[in-house]
């Protein structure tokens, strides 16, 4: 009993330290966005991308419209992809738009002090902007997060039409960038084009330089139902290896996932 009321303890300290990591990699997140995307009106995708467009066209607040989006699409990632799903997402859908609106509602307009006049500056503010968004989204990851937003949109389209997430992640962000080129302007579009390069940077090398990998072998004889349940339920790779039992020399099939 005592053995079993420490390991759920630990659980719950793992929880905890997990949904912590998650909300500080949000407010990181939140961070770029009220320094250093947002006053330079760097576009690159995202929420925020959408927010600083109409903010430009409609004077919308930024943190109103980033606000307004997190919860409607937390509800369409409710609805359509499930609880799981959405549980992942929680915690950045609460803890970014409440810290974005904090910052750019207590500091100024422009915290850093930058010369958007001096287009130095300007790439300055995206690739700093990026990196610091990359290393949020990064530790959002490692403890098991997910940052929402118009990420549920790769998970629809990859659910309901197996369209990889990332060609649907390059699709929508790319338009988002174009979209801001004609709105704000050329330079700050290719701003935000090495803005996003520099995010999808550090995402790489934090996220898969600190994660931990696995590899898994399964021997049995429902190899075909659990493979299947690998390939299509839990959406990862598997390979296939014939094998021979060292007692009995009977030939199975090995299932290896990583």
């Amino acid at each position: 009993m005592g053995t079993l009321n420490k390991q759920a303890t630990m659980l719950r300290l793992q929880k905890i330290k997990d949904i912590s990591f998650i909300a500080l990699g949000s407010v990181i997140i939140a961070i770029s966005t009220g320094f250093f995307l947002v006053p330079a009106n760097i576009i690159n995708g995202g929420l925020a991308g959408i927010a600083i467009i109409l903010n430009a066209v409609w004077n919308i607040p930024v943190d109103v419209t980033v606000g307004v989006l997190s919860v409607f699409l937390f509800f369409v990632g409710l609805i359509l992809l499930g609880w799981k799903f959405s549980l992942n997402t929680l915690v950045a859908t609460l803890v970014y738009p409440a810290a974005l609106s904090l910052l750019l509602r207590v500091f100024p307009s422009n915290p850093i002090g930058f010369d958007f006049d001096n287009d130095f500056h300007l790439l300055l503010a995206g690739i700093f902007g990026g990196s610091i968004l990359g290393l949020g989204v990064a530790i959002t990851f490692l403890f098991g997060g997910s940052t929402g937003g118009v990420d549920v949109f790769y998970f629809i389209m990859k659910k309901y039409f197996d369209i990889k997430q990332s060609i649907t992640s390059f699709v929508i962000d790319a338009g988002i960038i174009i979209t801001g080129m004609f709105v704000i302007g050329v330079i700050n579009g290719l701003n935000g084009i090495l803005s996003a390069f520099a995010s999808a940077l550090v995402i790489e090398i934090v996220f898969i330089g600190l994660s931990s990998s696995y590899l898994g072998m399964i021997i049995s004889t429902k190899w075909r139902e659990i493979n299947h349940f690998i390939l299509h339920e839990l959406e990862r790779g598997s390979t296939l290896i014939e094998v021979k039992g060292g007692l009995t020399e009977a030939d199975y099939r090995m299932i290896q996932v990583g």
